[in-house]
């Protein structure tokens, strides 16, 4: 697949000049992922396509301050388009906190020790639980969800975007990937009755340190250890391939692109490019 990046720096100097046209292909290209973001942060379909709207026309005033040597056109968009959906959050909109519960907590309500490892797996691959999954989270673990593992954007990026730190959108992530597995599950899991230590750690160590063995993000002495772990602990090895799996499954089966609808669109164009007399 070629580069867009090339292309898209080309239509942005062109946008940035005035031409509409060029921004409206531009627009085209990244529509659907701006959706998919204000989608994430505001919950509601309708709401999502006037911040979609919004983020497109703010873009295009905002051409001539796009900066490519500074990243490419899809992460500025989506900084422009978080900050529209949250400028258009509704002021009754659930609070959006997070109670921080204990990681052991979440890793047993997303499955940890739990019995049903073919059930979960087989709602994780199916696109519409996924999908259904993932709107019934908090708007902050449904954003950092669709920036890192749905549009693929660096840790960097997503941190930047999210007004965060390395480490605290990792761990914002670690525990929104969680909080998906159980929202797939149905009832509870049962608790362990004691923690095994295998190759050097204990079972909890491993659940903690899930989200970075599986992006590769840890040293190679750290990952062997979690190998050795994996290869003697049998209730460790069959949720952390659940866990790898749920993530691979979360990146390629609601990858495809969410249509813009045509009125959508139509509202943009008409107040991108002028009316022909």
């Amino acid at each position: 697949m070629l580069d867009p990046a090339p292309e898209d720096r080309e239509l942005m100097r062109r946008a940035a000049a005035g031409d509409r046209a060029a921004f409206v292909t531009v627009a085209q290209r990244h529509a659907p992922a701006v959706l998919r973001l204000c989608t994430a942060i505001l919950g509601s379909d309708a709401d999502a396509k006037d911040a979609t709207q919004e983020t497109l026309l703010a873009a295009f005033r905002r051409a001539p301050t796009f900066r490519p040597e500074l990243g490419a056109v899809r992460p500025w968009l989506l900084a422009i388009a978080r900050h529209e959906a949250q400028r258009l959050r509704r002021p009754d909109a659930p609070r959006d906190d997070d109670p921080q519960q204990p990681l052991e907590r979440l890793g047993l309500d997303a499955g940890w020790s739990a019995a049903d490892p073919e059930a979960l797996l087989s709602r994780a691959e199916d696109a519409e639980a996924l999908a259904w999954a993932i709107a019934a989270l908090a708007p902050r673990d449904r954003e950092v969800l669709v920036l890192r593992d749905i549009e693929g954007q660096s840790g960097e990026h997503t941190a930047e975007l999210l007004g965060l730190d390395l480490a605290g959108m990792k761990s914002r992530l670690h525990r929104a990937r969680l909080k998906l597995m159980a929202a797939l599950r149905e009832g509870r899991a049962v608790m362990a009755e004691q923690e095994r230590i295998e190759g050097g750690l204990r079972c909890g160590e491993v659940l903690a340190r899930l989200s970075d063995y599986v992006d590769g993000e840890l040293e190679p002495e750290v990952r062997g250890q979690i190998d050795r772990h994996l290869e003697r602990c049998t209730v460790c090895e069959r949720f952390g391939g659940r866990f790898k799996r749920t993530v691979a499954a979360l990146r390629t089966r609601l990858a495809t692109a969410p249509a813009v609808d045509a009125k959508t669109f139509e509202a943009v164009l008409s107040r991108l490019l002028p009316v022909p007399r």
